[in-house]
């Protein structure tokens, strides 16, 4: 099964960045100042403050299109530190949760795709998205990871979802810490 982002998740994503855009225009004129930004997206975040109603959603919903084209990592880090945004950590945990989505998708795939349900199931270590994740979180415990997408494709119990999604957290953090991968 392909694990390709869903028409949901994009929207969730573009919804995110529009809430993004609506803080940026919430800052006050010195932060704006220092944003981590070209100077276009600068101006337009500029001129939300004249606008009123419509044109002001217009303009939001613009500033946000401009954002999507860009990496956004840097303003997120800017607006976390300087305006306590929630934005960045709300992102994160939208992606580990789509991760154990897809973990989880391909365990009860590979499952299912067995001919006899009869003992033990192992999932396969060559798995697409474990290889993937395994770019993305070079601490990651791969076989803990496995042992709970397998456990969760037999018995479907949420603790185990609840455990792939620690563990995902877990490597999340030492990458972030270590400095290692895309943070």
């Amino acid at each position: 099964m392909d694990h390709t982002t869903s028409r949901t998740q994009k929207k969730r994503q573009a919804k995110e960045i529009e809430n993004l855009s609506k803080e940026l225009a919430e800052l006050p004129r010195a932060d704006l100042a220092e944003l981590p930004c070209d100077d276009f997206l600068r101006e337009e975040i500029k001129a939300v403050a004249n606008l009123k109603a419509g044109s002001r959603k217009r303009q939001i919903k613009y500033i946000a299109k401009e954002l999507r084209q860009q990496p956004v990592d840097e303003i997120l880090e800017f607006l976390a530190s300087r305006r306590g945004s929630q934005l960045k950590n709300n992102i994160e945990r939208e992606e580990l949760d789509r991760l154990r989505n897809d973990i989880i998708a391909a365990a009860i795939d590979e499952y299912n795709d067995r001919k006899d349900h009869e003992g033990y199931f192992t999932m396969s270590r060559q798995a697409p998205i474990l290889q993937r994740l395994l770019e993305i979180f070079p601490a990651l415990n791969l076989e803990d990871l496995r042992k709970a997408a397998e456990n969760f494709a037999v018995t479907r119990k949420p603790g185990k979802s609840k455990e792939i999604y620690r563990l995902l957290k877990a490597a999340a953090e030492k990458r972030r810490f270590s400095g290692i991968g895309g943070e």
